[in-house]
């Protein structure tokens, strides 16, 4: 797994560049994580297993899941701290159950049909 976390930031004297701002120039939390898997297929699964619904809007954390090849790649961006952990934390949990899950039950055999 590859992760990648950023803290909100503002530029210093220094000229410092690592910023993620919005117009009103408050800071955003970023956390960015891929997760590979051993074929496309199983992260497909994975990720259907791990969005049915989007995020809650009212506690301003913005996920976003997507398939690149055999990667789930997954990213949040969140304006306050705790709702950033609680959102990425429950999420890791979910993640976990799913690949516990999924190597419980080996690999998709060629009959599974992933479609809606």
């Amino acid at each position: 797994m590859e992760a990648s976390i950023q803290r909100p930031h503002h530029a210093g004297p220094g000229g410092d560049s690592n910023i993620t701002a919005d117009n009103n120039d408050h800071g955003f939390y970023d956390f960015s994580l891929s997760v590979p898997f051993p074929s496309p297929m199983e992260a497909e699964i994975a990720c259907r297993s791990l969005d049915p619904d989007p995020e809650p809007r009212r506690n301003g954390v913005q996920r976003e899941l997507t398939v690149i090849g055999n990667k789930l790649v997954l990213h949040w961006r969140a304006e306050e701290a705790r709702f950033f952990r609680v959102s990425v934390t429950t999420f890791l949990d979910y993640l976990t159950l799913v690949l516990q899950t999924m190597e419980r039950f080996g690999p998709p055999g060629p009959h599974l049909d992933t479609s809606p």
